[in-house]
This record gives structure tokens, C-alpha cells and sequence, in this order.
């Protein structure tokens, strides 16, 4: 049986985090030759060598980086099929207990480093491709648990995902997001015990989400079972926002 992802390139921001690894292992299953980017140099080497695919060592909030980066595998590789964008914080504080500086560096992650990517990608992509960015379910019911930063962050990567669909889709382009709720990743352990304990009750199936159930998404997303599809928003999230 013919693998979805064969002979497709696909690149991946914070492929060394919990959601990032797991979706890096699904493409890679399915065929792909894997870009693992992330920030954290052992651990992208680690991950990029388990799957065959190759390791870039990136800080998407650097223009400089990303074009280095994005350009060099796009090379590389002949050029680009897709895009998912994992790179991301989050900062549980209460919204009076933010500081200008850390409110700042949430956008820069999660908002300017999605927008550097795209806008890096997309030349790489003359004959087509997905860009499949992450959005959250805090993006779309404001933050409490999560934070006013983060959930300000992903309602931004919700609206630029379909700015990039529309500015994209002449050349054969798509971008969707995907909306996660609450994830078992490491990505958890910034907040409370007792915040950590109550998420699992907020959705309506009762449990914390798998990143592997947003790794198959992913894969939705980025291959051609979703052709008909951009600007479009998928909500993972057990059922805590209908």
C-alpha cells in the first residue's frame, strides 16, 4: 500500500515538542522526508535521526534564521510540500501579573515566528503545497487557565492562517489551522497541580487529548485528503468548545 506522504517534503516547527514530535513521526510514517525544526539543538538531532529526516537548529522569531534555515532545506530538498507550525509558548499568568516583555515574547513566538515561516515557505512552494499552522481552543474562548498572552497570541494565528489562505491560494497554496484543547504534552507542566488536574473535566468526552490524535490532523491537513480545504479551522478538543 502506497504511504500518503511519499516523496513529499514536509517542514516542522517545534518538531522537538510533545505535539511537534508526535506529528513528525506520523508524516515520517506516512512517507515524508521530514525537516525537525525547533530551537533546542539536541533535541532536534535526537528526533531528526530517529525519523531519517533532517535536523535545523531555528529561532523562528529571527528573519535571518528563518530565511536561512527555510532557503538551505528548500535547496536541499528541491523545494517544499509543506509547512506545520508547532513553534509556540504559552504563559498561564493571570493578565495583571503579565509584563510588557513577556506579553511581547508570546507574540513573538507564537505570531511573528508562524508569519516569518509562512512568508519564508511560500516562495518554496511554486507548484502547490499546505501550510497547516496551530491555533488553540484558548484563541477561541479567550484565556483564563492559559493566559490573556496565549490566547490573544492563537486568535491572531487563527486570522493570519486565513490572510495567508487568501494571499497564497493563486499559487495552489492552502492553510488551515488546527485548534487543540487541552494536550498531555510537557507544554502542561507550566501550569498549577490543581489548574493541571481540573483540564481533564472541561471536555465533554472527559480526558485530556493525545498528540498523536493532532498528529493525525496533521496528516489530514497536509495531504491530499483535504485539497478542498483553506482558511478552514479544525477544533480538537474533546468536546470543551462546540
Amino acid at each position: 500500500m502506497t504511504q500518503r506522504m511519499t516523496g513529499r517534503t514536509v517542514l516542522v516547527t517545534g518538531g522537538a515538542g510533545g505535539m511537534g514530535v508526535a506529528s513528525v513521526r506520523a508524516l515520517a510514517a506516512e512517507g515524508a522526508h521530514v525537516g525537525v525544526a525547533d530551537i533546542n539543538a539536541d533535541a532536534v538531532r535526537a528526533v531528526a535521526e530517529e525519523v531519517g529526516g533532517t535536523p535545523l537548529v531555528l529561532d523562528v522569531t529571527s528573519p535571518d534564521d528563518v530565511e536561512r534555515v527555510v532557503d538551505g532545506f528548500a535547496a536541499e530538498r528541491g523545494g517544499i510540500h509543506a509547512l506545520v507550525n508547532f513553534a509556540g509558548i504559552v504563559d498561564p499568568r493571570p493578565m495583571d501579573e503579565i509584563d510588557p516583555e513577556s506579553w511581547s515574547r508570546v507574540f513573538d513566538i507564537n505570531v511573528r515566528g508562524t508569519w516569518l515561516m509562512c512568508k519564508a515557505v511560500i516562495p518554496h512552494m511554486p507548484h502547490g503545497g499546505s501550510i497547516v499552522n496551530i491555533g488553540s481552543r484558548a484563541g477561541l474562548v479567550g484565556g483564563t487557565t492559559s493566559g490573556a498572552s496565549y490566547a490573544a497570541s492563537k486568535a491572531a494565528v487563527i486570522c493570519l492562517t486565513k490572510s495567508v489562505a487568501k494571499f497564497a491560494a493563486a499559487q495552489g497554496i492552502r492553510a488551515n489551522v488546527i485548534n487543540p484543547g487541552c494536550i498531555e504534552t510537557p507544554m502542561l507542566d507550566s501550569f498549577a497541580p490543581e489548574v493541571r488536574a481540573a483540564m481533564p473535566g472541561q471536555a465533554a468526552l472527559g480526558r485530556l487529548g493525545r498528540p498523536e490524535e493532532i498528529a493525525d490532523s496533521v496528516l489530514f491537513l497536509a495531504g491530499d485528503e483535504s485539497s478542498f480545504m483553506t482558511g478552514a479551522q479544525l477544533n480538537v478538543n474533546g468536546g470543551s468548545h462546540m
